[in-house]
């Protein structure tokens, strides 16, 4: 019961910082939301890297690439621009909605990716290890920069579809539009609220998973 009385106005101070701007950490030259919604991002990546490192004992110096598949999963599936598809219709990846179905597909390739990987490299440790998964984690950055014609290289995928929620007639795009940029609620707080409701749900089920059998 404490965890919960320290821990839920805890999160709630956390989700607020954006809306309140609080004068030693809130950035001047950057939009403070949109800076917060990147480091959102940072504590999933952390989550996994404490399963692996911390809790199992492995050193894997290339867990980032693992996050590397499954952003160019959704980005492959869903933008205009991927050469998966002859034209700009996607068909089902092109709705509002398609976004619901491709965080699933990340997940299972990322894993089964995860699977390919650790099946023969599971049978070493210690440096041994470090220095195979840091040789996926560099291979997966250098196919990204160098399959131009899959990647698109160091500019990247453009218009990755996102959660088109919350439309009006100032967002039409939704909340979590590039767009939705005047008012103080805007796309970088909302990604940052997303970015901090995964971090719970990755939390609870990585509890889970350590209690369990």
């Amino acid at each position: 019961v404490m965890q919960w009385l320290v821990g839920v106005p805890l999160i709630i101070l956390i989700a607020l910082l954006p809306v309140i701007n609080p004068p030693l950490i809130t950035t001047t030259a950057t939009n403070f939301g949109v800076v917060m919604a990147t480091f959102a991002m940072t504590p999933l990546i952390a989550i996994g890297l404490n399963v692996v490192v911390g809790q199992t004992g492995l050193l894997d110096l290339g867990y980032v690439g693992f996050y590397a598949v499954g952003a160019y999963v959704v980005a492959l599936l869903t933008s205009p621009s991927s050469p998966l598809w002859g034209s700009t219709d996607h068909g089902f990846f092109s709705g509002p909605w398609a976004w619901l179905a491709c965080v699933p597909l990340a997940i299972i390739i990322t894993g089964i990716t995860g699977v390919i990987l650790g099946t023969p490299t599971l049978r070493v440790r210690g440096d041994c290890l470090a220095i195979v998964t840091l040789g996926f984690g560099e291979i997966v950055r250098l196919l990204a920069d160098n399959l131009t014609d899959v990647t698109n290289g160091a500019t990247g995928l453009q218009s990755v579809l996102y959660p088109e929620i919350g439309r009006s007639a100032d967002s039409p795009g939704g909340v979590f539009s590039t767009a939705n940029n005047t008012s103080s609620l805007n796309y970088g707080v909302w990604w940052y609220w997303f970015g901090i409701a995964a971090v719970i749900i990755v939390l609870i089920v990585i509890g889970n998973l350590e209690r369990s059998r």
